[in-house]
């Protein structure tokens, strides 16, 4: 309890009002003690003067002296203890009062008043209970003659007892006071412990994360402002807190849905922190890695990589490894504690798989139009070199060379259209004519058109439509170019008298066209890139056959641009079947 400090202040208080009532008691009872010895003394000394006029006529017999005292002495109550009488040689003449006792203790006095002085400050031991105090006053005659001296003591034992009185009341009354002091000191204390305790249990939920509560300001001194000042830094920490929360709620975010792996470690490479970015691309759980090493998890994985040192050379700051059927690449940086010391590095392993792969294929994309540009060019130019060098001089070499020529021509013209159209097509800018269709007569219209190269290689086509068909919205001419050029590529690469199969249905939201032949099939290695760009399983037997090695590619872009899917199963030397799935009218908003 006395380590509070309301408790301590209202102890200084008390001893505060106890030295001051000390004082005060000390000063009043020493001044009411003096004054009243002083009064005392004075009116025994006005006694004793009186006694000696009576005695300066009478100091020649002894008797005539005890008689004189013994006059005087009646009626001077209790102020005077005893008085003696000495003649002017100092010799003891008479006695009144008290036991009669040798003043010979007291002679020292005596010799002063002999000499003519009056002595009035003498405090003399008579009795161990009572305080005395002596007068000596010479006897004068008319002509100022020494006749003898007067010893008087004075019992001051009634002043004592008020002087204690005195003191009684004022230990009473400083008792009082502490008491009050006590009382009103705990009040006046508890004005200023309140608010600091109310303060200290503050901060106490402040450390526990409760910033609602705010501390009433009940005063304009330094205990308010103190209030003041804690509201205000509650406010601000709260609103800093805030700020922290937020920007480690953004980072927490940032961090859970990147697309990239993030994996923070110390100085000595163990893990601190990844994100499920980062599992997914070691393809690992989260319980795998705690703790761990990263090293122990690229072993773990067969890795060929491991982190060094952590001195962040150039040489640790990128780099590509291999997991499983993924390319990831790895940069490190460094980051750096409070005192600006690098304390661990950050990891970000970002999956470049498909960025190789588009790298990859745009590669090849400039190789195989440069390719398919250049073969017939050649052929133009060298057909126009050997016109030049004579051969326009025989007609129907001449004319054989120019009906070549002309193939070749339309050959890159329609490589430069179909690029265009997928240039569109990848930036959105093919323009639609989206309408309501009857999907049922595209597919017939497009059986129709396909008959005269169905019957050149004598082969047979049929068609069914299973069920109800529903109407499309979509571009008619951008779907019967897919559907024919489908039915182009079954007819070109199905032999002699092989049979093609067309069929239509619908579920309840969408329509399938499926293209089935039984021609030579397409291995299943070639089966899932046959979609791509100028990819062709066997590319001299395409260009033979007049295809560019676009068709399938823009006729994924425009079925994808209708939102459906176009899709391929094929088992190698019996056959393929194709199917466009389409959404019906009012399943998706195609405007």
């Amino acid at each position: 309890m006395l380590k509070s400090i309301q408790w301590k202040l209202v102890i200084i208080y008390v001893l505060l009002v106890w030295l001051a009532m000390s004082i005060i008691g000390l000063y009043i009872a020493q001044a009411v003690e003096k004054d009243q010895i002083s009064n005392l003394v004075g009116s025994v000394v006005a006694k004793g003067n009186y006694l000696t006029f009576l005695l300066k006529d009478k100091m020649t017999g002894v008797y005539n002296v005890q008689d004189i005292i013994d006059y005087w002495f009646v009626g001077q109550g209790e102020q005077i203890h005893s008085v003696y009488i000495f003649n002017k040689s100092g010799r003891y003449l008479a006695h009144k009062g008290g036991e009669m006792r040798d003043p010979i203790e007291d002679g020292y006095i005596i010799d002063r008043a002999l000499k003519g002085e009056v002595v009035k400050d003498y405090n003399s031991v008579i009795d161990l209970k009572r305080n005395y105090k002596s007068i000596a006053l010479p006897i004068l005659s008319g002509s100022d003659e020494l006749l003898g001296a007067i010893y008087l003591n004075i019992d001051l034992t009634e002043i004592n007892k008020s002087i204690m009185n005195i003191k009684n009341i004022l230990t009473s009354a400083t008792i009082l006071a502490i008491c009050i002091t006590m009382l009103l000191g705990s009040i006046l204390a508890r004005t200023i412990t309140g608010p600091i305790k109310e303060v200290t249990s503050q901060a106490e939920k402040l450390a526990k994360g409760d910033f609602g509560h705010i501390i009433a300001v009940k005063s304009d001194d330094e205990v308010g402002q103190l209030a003041e000042m804690f509201n205000y830094m509650t406010l601000r920490l709260k609103s800093t807190l805030d700020e922290m929360y937020n920007e480690k709620s953004k980072i927490e975010t940032i961090l859970t849905y990147m697309t990239d792996g993030v994996v923070a470690v110390d100085m000595n490479g163990r893990i601190l922190h990844a994100n499920p970015a980062a599992f997914k691309v070691f393809k690992i759980k989260e319980k795998e890695i705690e703790g761990k090493q990263f090293n122990e998890i690229t072993k773990e994985l067969n890795l060929d990589f491991k982190l060094k040192n952590l001195n962040f050379d150039e040489e640790d700051k990128n780099n590509i490894i291999s997991i499983r059927d993924s390319i990831i690449k790895v940069n490190i940086v460094p980051f750096k504690n409070e005192r600006y010391e690098i304390a661990g590095a950050i990891i970000v392993l970002q999956d470049v798989t498909e960025q190789e792969k588009l790298d990859r294929m745009r590669k090849e994309f400039v190789a195989n139009v440069s390719h398919e540009l250049r073969t017939p060019l050649t052929t133009i130019k060298s057909y126009a070199e050997t016109l030049q060098d004579g051969a326009i001089d025989d007609r129907d070499l001449a004319v054989n060379f120019i009906r070549v020529i002309e193939s070749e021509s339309d050959r890159m013209t329609r490589l430069v259209r179909d690029l265009l159209m997928l240039s569109k097509l990848d930036y959105d800018k093919e323009e639609f004519n989206m309408k309501e269709m009857n999907i049922l007569k595209v597919v017939n219209d497009c059986i129709y058109k396909m008959d005269i190269s169905v019957k050149q290689k004598d082969q047979t086509i049929s068609f069914e439509s299973l069920g109800e068909i529903p109407l499309i919205i979509g571009d008619k001419d951008r779907i019967e170019q897919v559907v024919i050029n489908i039915i182009s590529n079954s007819i070109k690469y199905t032999p002699e008298k092989g049979k093609i199969a067309v069929k239509l249905l619908a579920d309840d939201e969408y329509i399938y066209i499926k293209v089935k032949d039984n021609g030579m099939g397409i291995p299943k290695e070639d089966a899932a890139r046959l979609f791509e760009r100028f990819y062709r399983v066997d590319k001299a037997r395409s260009r033979v056959l007049g295809g560019t090695g676009l068709g399938l590619s823009i006729a994924k872009q425009i079925v994808e641009a209708h939102k459906g899917t176009i899709s391929l199963e094929s088992d190698y030397g019996k056959g393929t079947e194709v199917t466009i799935k389409l959404p019906q009218k009012g399943v998706v908003n195609l405007f």
